[in-house]
């Protein structure tokens, strides 16, 4: 009896140590992950073949309003967003208190005139003498004066628009009181537009004015625009390691509007020898590189059997659209963009959509 026990013990102690043996194995199995992948083969923002920048369209000129004399607005006929054309009525002030001062200056200058005119005539009659028709002369030109200039104060009292354009922000309205020199409307000039595009500076020096530049503006859906650099920054934007380039087009038929958002790439300036950039050049984003504890930057890819294999890399220079890789790829790989953090060498994983 005490045998059978034994042997049963024993049965069951084995079959335990085999389910625990089982479970350990099954444990030790890495889960599947899901990661997203580029395929450097079939990417186009993989190979550099020009480098491509974000940019976005401004006004060539913007042209602050305001009126030049104190008044309450009475009329601002437009809104943000209106086309307007050279000399058109934009905004009129109450210019009630000027016309009454002009009135009050022009009788003056008619008194004036109709005093010099007698005292003129009386001197040349020799009856008085010279400096007494000066003094009436004098007075009736100041007073003309005086009137003209509180003429101009009810001139002023409408603004036109001194170019065609669009109408920006617009900071007042009917019934508020503007000041001299005040804006209270930003009118757009977009006879011609300027592109702006911010250029990391490690690539600045790449430029110049005159260098030609292909311009996409996906909202349209157009041809490629053609244009050429005309100004290169050389103060850093707001403390940052980036510079403006300014590229000008034309806007004959007025749709190109500032704050639309374009695709930029740069050819090679005329008299320059160089490429810009290797086309071969192998470009990925930025994220997709890690760092290891030894300084080594690496990166993992998804081989045919939907493993993760770490592949160490040397990197290149920093553009807007990625970082190249100098060596550790050949170009045909599919590298793991995200969902990496929790990779390992040999991880099964698989590509999401």
């Amino acid at each position: 009896m005490k045998t059978t026990i034994t042997l049963a013990g024993a049965v069951f102690t084995a079959l335990w140590f085999t389910g625990c043996a089982n479970s350990t194995k099954l444990k030790s199995t890495p889960d599947t992950l899901a990661v997203q992948v580029i395929n450097l083969t079939d990417a186009a923002s993989a190979v550099n073949d020009g480098i491509v920048y974000d940019g976005t369209l401004e006004a060539e000129k913007t042209i602050d309003l305001s009126f030049q004399v104190s008044g309450t607005i009475l009329s601002f006929p437009v809104k943000s967003g209106d086309y307007v054309k050279k000399g058109q009525l934009v905004g009129s002030v109450d210019e009630t208190i000027y016309r009454n001062q002009y009135n009050g200056q022009l009788a003056q200058a008619k008194l004036a005139k109709e005093n010099y005119t007698r005292v003129n005539e009386v001197f040349k009659k020799g009856s008085i003498a010279e400096i007494k028709m000066l003094e009436a002369k004098s007075n009736y030109e100041q007073a003309n004066s005086a009137a003209r200039a509180t003429y101009q104060n009810i001139v002023h009292t409408h603004l036109y628009a001194p170019v065609s354009g669009y109408i920006g922000n617009k900071s007042a309205e009917a019934g508020a009181v503007a000041s001299p020199g005040q804006p209270v409307l930003q009118l757009l000039d977009t006879r011609s537009v300027k592109v702006m595009v911010a250029v990391p500076e490690s690539e600045i020096n790449q430029y110049k004015a005159g260098t030609p530049a292909t311009i996409t503006i996906e909202a349209l859906g157009v041809q490629p625009l053609q244009g050429k650099v005309t100004e290169v920054g050389v103060l850093a934007l707001n403390g940052s390691a980036n510079y403006n380039i300014k590229i000008a087009l034309p806007n004959n038929n007025l749709t190109l509007r500032p704050g639309m958002l374009c695709k930029v790439s740069f050819g090679v300036a005329a008299g320059r020898n160089a490429k810009i950039t290797d086309a071969k050049e192998i470009i990925i984003p930025v994220q997709a590189v890690q760092v290891d504890e030894k300084g080594t930057n690496f990166l993992y890819i998804m081989n045919a059997q939907h493993k993760a294999v770490r592949k160490n890399v040397i990197t290149g220079q920093l553009y807007s659209k990625g970082i190249t890789i100098k060596s550790g790829l050949s170009g045909n790989e599919q590298v793991i963009t995200s969902g990496y953090q929790k990779l390992a060498d040999q991880t099964p994983v698989i590509a999401s959509k």
